[in-house]
């Protein structure tokens, strides 16, 4: 049994934002305390390094931010 939600597009440049509607976004990364320190995303349970940098997208319209990881 497959859990997974009905295959649409799921690139998030062509994702349009899931409180608005709206495809309107300012792209960007996070970072910690220095400017040069990115956020990382590390399952439960994985050892160090074993994250994965952060990419974030604002909707420009209704402020809503939403991250993704690297491909």
């Amino acid at each position: 049994m497959n859990n997974q939600p009905d295959q649409k597009s799921y690139i998030p440049q062509e994702t349009p934002c899931p409180i608005c509607g709206s495809q309107n976004f300012a792209w960007g990364r996070t970072v910690g305390e220095s400017v040069s320190q990115w956020v990382y995303f590390r399952a439960d349970g994985a050892g160090w390094g074993g994250g994965e940098k952060l990419r974030a997208r604002k909707c420009l319209d209704c402020k809503n931010v939403q991250l993704f990881t690297y491909n």
